[in-house]
């Protein structure tokens, strides 16, 4: 008895060389798409936990505008 996976892939075999090169993009931009989609979700959660998912754009951009300060004077003295 067949797989699903084993009946795709006899299918794909059956493919052109650019429908199969085709086939593949799409196959890497969509687990591209869900990898982006779960370290987004990671870094959500890990924002949840810490209590800074629901600050304002206003104040992260204020904290970076701080920490690009601190940086430049800290490299670049006087």
């Amino acid at each position: 008895m067949k797989t699903k996976v084993e009946d795709l892939a006899a299918e794909i075999a059956t493919l052109e060389e650019h429908e199969q090169r085709e086939l593949w993009e799409r196959v890497a931009e969509l687990n591209l798409r869900r990898g982006l989609y779960a370290l987004s979700e990671q870094y959500r959660e890990r924002l949840r936990k810490q209590g800074e998912l629901d600050r304002s754009v206003e104040e992260v951009l204020a904290e970076l505008r701080h920490i690009r300060e601190y940086i430049a004077s800290d490299d670049y003295p006087g």
